[in-house]
């Protein structure tokens, strides 16, 4: 008499099995074409929120494994913003408050994180403006406050000469037709008015003091005057001090006591406050470069006034200069954001080739290993 070694497979089982196999294979395909078929893999991208790999389900890219990561500022580090008229220099961090004293808000080791928000909050809270005759150069400085959370304070500054200055960025080097060309031009233009009054050697004392001198050296501060509500007027109000050196005596005078016209150095106070404001995308509709009664009022009519430059200025705008086709005056700039390279983890996926080999031999083995359960 015969034995059977093993029970016959029940026929009951076999739509079964079918549909298990079928179902479980397509199932760790599926996952493992996200967890073998990809790459995790670490760039450099100056956007922030930018989405590279947003064809995959949000349950698996919203990880915090990928994404962008803050930047972190030390004192001292530059930065452009993406309008990128000026560079900026971060003198204090952990403070947007102005402190005479030199202290810090934080210490220096301390770092500052930035994750692509918006610049619009900080505004100009002091200006510097130097007149170096001798060195044929006259040299404006501004710092510029941001309040929380962002709570960092920055220099920028601008320098013209009758010469190339070598490290400096040549006004050519920006798009014609763009918002940052057209504040570097208006900068320009308006303290090369300024520079007259170097060129023509009125930077001598006018006979009110004596010795007769030149003028070593002028050096004028002051603060902004806004309007704490809309919509935000400012104005440059007189300097809080205005120091002549002579050049003999060393003397501190006064600006009715030398010839230059102290009208020169309000007028590029004023036009480069604007133009910072505007790279910080803080527009208001009063801004000299896109309001030209603004520039009217705002911008003092000197001796040394460029009738071209001024014809443009007060009837079109120096915002529009270059533009084809120009905006109303009342559409608002573009929202300024600090302009840098983050570290970005992603996904990317794997060759065509290596793809299909990965997904493939892990479906296998998650497929054997269920089946030997």
């Amino acid at each position: 008499q015969s034995y059977s070694i093993s029970k016959p497979f029940p026929q009951k089982y076999h739509y079964f099995l079918l549909a298990f196999s079928t179902l479980s294979t397509a199932a760790f395909a599926t996952i493992n074409i996200f967890l073998a078929g990809y790459d995790v893999i670490t760039i450099t991208s100056t956007h922030f929120n930018s989405a590279p790999v947003s064809d995959l389900p949000m349950w698996y890219t919203g990880s915090q494994t990928f994404g962008c990561f803050s930047h972190q500022f030390q004192l001292g580090d530059q930065f452009r913003t993406n309008i990128s008229a000026f560079s900026y220099r971060i003198v204090d961090m952990g403070s947007s408050e102005s402190d005479q004293s030199g202290a810090s808000g934080l210490p220096a080791g301390a770092g500052l994180l930035y994750a692509n928000q918006d610049l619009a909050a900080c505004d100009v809270d002091h200006f510097e403006i130097m007149v170096s005759p001798g060195d044929r150069l006259i040299t404006v400085t501004a710092t510029i406050a941001c309040p929380p959370p962002l709570t960092f304070r920055a220099l920028v500054t601008w320098s013209y000469s009758n010469h190339f200055m070598i490290g400096s960025r040549a006004v050519a080097a920006f798009p014609i037709n763009s918002l940052s060309r057209a504040i570097t031009d208006g900068v320009r233009n308006i303290m090369g008015e300024a520079y007259r009054d170097i060129a023509t050697g009125l930077y001598t004392t006018n006979g009110t003091t004596q010795p007769s001198q030149q003028i070593y050296k002028v050096i004028a501060q002051g603060v902004p005057n806004c309007d704490p509500s809309p919509p935000f007027q400012c104005v440059v109000p007189p300097f809080t001090s205005y120091n002549a050196i002579g050049n003999i005596d060393l003397n501190i005078l006064g600006a009715s006591d030398i010839a230059a016209d102290e009208g020169n150095l309000y007028n590029i106070v004023n036009v480069f406050y604007a133009g910072v404001r505007l790279d910080l995308g803080h527009w208001t509709a009063d801004n000299l470069f896109t309001n030209t009664t603004s520039f009217k009022r705002l911008v003092r009519v000197t001796s040394s006034a460029d009738p071209a430059f001024r014809a443009v200025a007060t009837t079109q705008g120096m915002a529009y200069a270059n533009s084809a086709d120009p905006p109303p005056p009342d559409v608002p700039t573009p929202h300024a954001v600090v302009q840098i390279p983050y570290i970005c983890n992603i996904l990317q996926r794997k060759p065509i080739g290596s793809f299909a080999i990965s997904v493939l031999s892990a479906t296998l083995s998650m497929f054997l290993g269920t089946w030997g359960l």
